[in-house]
């Protein structure tokens, strides 16, 4: 009995794939700048060269596999759960906690994370239906 999971349609990946490209080339190169949080994270972050070369070492490697997965969608797909689950996280963990503490939030990070968080699951279901 095979474990793999079987994707109907993983041409609708591609669409997740496309969006992850668009969204982190132009955050990628703003990352390189040691002022990524004053513009990345809107100011909302802490300025830490260990921590902006952390998160553009995670960004640049989904970036990577993102173009991958626009000749592989079925193969990358778990990539998509990965952004699922750590986005998921750093909302909950990050962002709702200073929103209940009045303190900064980085709305353009955030809001892109929770529309993925919303959309990835949507475009995996229709990617297994088809």
């Amino acid at each position: 009995m095979s474990s793999a999971v079987i994707f109907s349609n993983p041409d609708i990946l591609r669409v997740a794939f496309a969006a992850n490209i668009l969204i982190l080339v132009p955050v990628c190169w703003g990352m390189i700048a040691p002022t990524a949080a004053a513009t990345v994270f809107q100011g909302a972050v802490t300025e830490s060269a260990g921590l902006r070369v952390l998160v553009l070492s995670l960004w640049s490697a989904i970036l990577a596999a993102s173009i991958c997965g626009l000749f592989a969608p079925a193969f990358f797909a778990p990539l998509l759960l990965v952004q699922i689950f750590y986005k998921t996280l750093w909302l909950a963990l990050f962002v709702w906690p200073a929103i209940r503490a009045g303190a900064p939030v980085p709305w353009g990070v955030a809001g892109t994370f929770a529309a993925i968080v919303v959309i990835w699951p949507v475009l995996l279901v229709l990617a297994l239906r088809g």
